[in-house]
């Protein structure tokens, strides 16, 4: 790893505290408009575009509905008729 510039620090570490897939979406959010503003390099955005990466292999993805709120649903039934 390549010595990251001042502005790439503090997202390397909210990287490294990411607990989900949307806070990584934020995140490389954030690398693009620090990219954006001229605050890193395109070395350190795509390091820590890399980072982000790896970082996804070992968040668990969370679906869009909870189980817990799936239990005791009625099922939805389609009224649709086949054309």
């Amino acid at each position: 790893m390549q010595t990251l510039s001042p502005a790439a620090i503090p997202l390397q570490a909210r990287i490294g505290q990411a607990h989900s897939w949307a806070d990584l979406e934020l995140l490389c959010e954030h690398i693009d408009a620090a990219y954006q503003r001229g605050e890193l390099d395109m070395s350190s955005a795509d390091e820590l575009s890399a980072l982000v990466a790896a970082t996804a292999l070992k968040v668990p993805e969370q679906p869009s509905i909870p189980a817990e709120a799936l239990l005791g649903r009625e099922p939805e039934i389609n009224t649709r008729q086949a054309a």
